[in-house]
Order: C-alpha cells, then sequence, then structure tokens
C-alpha cells in the first residue's frame, strides 16, 4: 500500500486549513455602526474625556462595538454625537451616515428640555433653588410634546439617509434621581424635587416609545427601535442630596467627574450598562438583524 509523504500529508493540512479559514471568512459578519446625539452618546463622563465631543474609548459606543467583536463580527462605527447637541444639531451630524451604514444609534432631547438647568439649580450645592428648579422641571414638562414633535422630523431627516433594511436605535437617559424623596430647601420655600424629576425621565421614555411606534407604524415594520436603560440603574442612581453621594452610584455625581462637564454623566460603569442595554434590544445577535 502506498503510504502517504510529509509533502502529501501537508499539502491536505493545508486544504483542510484553507476550507476552515474560507468558511470563518464566510460566517464573519461586517456592522457598520453610526452614533448621532448628545454627552450621553459622545461619552461625556467617561474617564479619558475631555471637551465636549471627546468621544473617549470607553463611552457605550465602542464598548458595544467590543461586544459584538467579541461574538466575531467586525464592527465599524462613526460617532458624530457632541456634548450640548439639541435636535436640530441632528441635521448636521445625519452627514455621517452613507449608504454603506447599517445602524444608527443615539440619545437626543436632554439639551431641548433643559437638562443642564434642571441638574444646576435642583442638584448641585451653592446654585440649587427651590423656586428656579421647580421652575425648570415644570418648564421641561410642558416642552416634552414639542419636542417629540422635533425628533419626528429630524429622524424623517435620517431616514432618508439610510439604506433600504438598516435600522436605528433610540436610548433612553437613566435617571437623575433616585427613588428617595429629597426636598429642596431654601430659606422662604422649598421643593420635592426627586419625584418629579423621576417622573420627567418616565415622561421622556414614553416620548421615544412615541416617536419610534409613529415611525415603525409609517414603515410598516420595525424600522426603529426604542433601548430602555432605567432597568440596568436600579440601585445604581446618583444621590440627588448634594450632602450625600452613593457608594453604587453609575451616574458622577458633583465632584466625582474630574469636570464640570461630567457631572450627571454616566461614569465607566453606567456606559458599560448602556452597552449592555444596545446588545440586549438588538435581539439574540445583537445587530439588531442588519449585518451583512
Amino acid at each position: 500500500m502506498h503510504r502517504p509523504t510529509l509533502r502529501s500529508l501537508a499539502l491536505v493540512a493545508g486544504a483542510a486549513l484553507s476550507l476552515v479559514a474560507g468558511a470563518s471568512t464566510a460566517q464573519a459578519k461586517t456592522l457598520n455602526v453610526v452614533v448621532l446625539g448628545d454627552s450621553y452618546s459622545s461619552g461625556v463622563g467617561a474617564p479619558g474625556a475631555t471637551g465636549a465631543c471627546a468621544r473617549p474609548p470607553l463611552a457605550w459606543v465602542p464598548l458595544y462595538a467590543e461586544l459584538m467583536r467579541d461574538r466575531g463580527y467586525t464592527v465599524n462605527f462613526n460617532s458624530a454625537a457632541c456634548g450640548g447637541a439639541t435636535i436640530e444639531n441632528l441635521s448636521a451630524q445625519v452627514n455621517a451616515v452613507t449608504k454603506d451604514t447599517d445602524l444608527v444609534l443615539l440619545t437626543i432631547g436632554g439639551n431641548d428640555v433643559g437638562f443642564i438647568n434642571i441638574v444646576l439649580n435642583c442638584f448641585v450645592p451653592g446654585i440649587n433653588d427651590p423656586a428656579r428648579c421647580r421652575q425648570q422641571v415644570e418648564s421641561a414638562t410642558k416642552n416634552v410634546p414639542g419636542v417629540q414633535q422635533r425628533v419626528l422630523t429630524q429622524v424623517d431627516q435620517l431616514l432618508s439617509k439610510l439604506r433600504p433594511g438598516a435600522k436605528f436605535g433610540v436610548l433612553s437617559y437613566p435617571y437623575l434621581a433616585n427613588p428617595s424623596k429629597f426636598v429642596l430647601k431654601g430659606l422662604f420655600n422649598s421643593y420635592e424635587a426627586g419625584t418629579p424629576v423621576r417622573a420627567l425621565g418616565d415622561l421622556g421614555d414614553q416620548m421615544i416609545i412615541n416617536t419610534v411606534n409613529a415611525v415603525n407604524a409609517k414603515a410598516g415594520y420595525q424600522e426603529g427601535t426604542y433601548i430602555p436603560t432605567k432597568d440596568l440603574f436600579v440601585g445604581h442612581e446618583p444621590d440627588q442630596d448634594p450632602n450625600r453621594s452613593s457608594a453604587t452610584t453609575w451616574i458622577n455625581e458633583g465632584g466625582t467627574a474630574g469636570s464640570a462637564a461630567g457631572i450627571y454623566h454616566p461614569n465607566i460603569y453606567g456606559y458599560q450598562a448602556m452597552a449592555q442595554a444596545v446588545l440586549r434590544a438588538g435581539g439574540p445577535s445583537g445587530d439588531f438583524g442588519v449585518s451583512h
């Protein structure tokens, strides 16, 4: 019987490896992601963040990309998100979307209802004031319906840039207050700020849900996805009392962010939770069914 030579064995092994490599290449999927929106998407508050549009490597966007790469995906992402961005700023940001984009992810609307004014007037010591806090919360609550309509307008512009079959997802914001009551006291008045601020967060979530539902109803299929994050932050909300701090918070409280810009933005644990929220919302594969 003919005995195989070392050379013939090497050729067979090489051919087998080539087949395996070819199969792996064939099975590998590519996911092209574009990130839009404000500071919660750009990564303000994460380690290494400098400037409004720092886009540090430990924000939820690159963390989600790494989670998908761990699953064997090739992930390319481009972030156009920037701190302070409003709904109108999306008009310029959507230029980052191309016909190769598979998935667009964003947070938006917080600056339009006055996020920073609520933080300053309700939770920052030396600045907070019961009357101004109440005014800011009530004004934000009143403005939510108008914000929803403006988001819908900008989402229509976004959809005109997407290739057929591409998807988008909108993340909710974490709560800015824990469930305990917090009475902000002044010289002549007081205001129980924690409960209405949490209620405003729930109202913001409903705005996102309404927007996504309207888009999907118009499209006739699930083109957009609401991505909830608040449930992952349960027990990790900031302590809204400026005289206390939470040892378990995933939100930078006053003085913990390294810069004023990072106050009341997620820390590394918060951004990890947001990345997990995106992965969970993406379905069993984590890719929203759009990889190729």
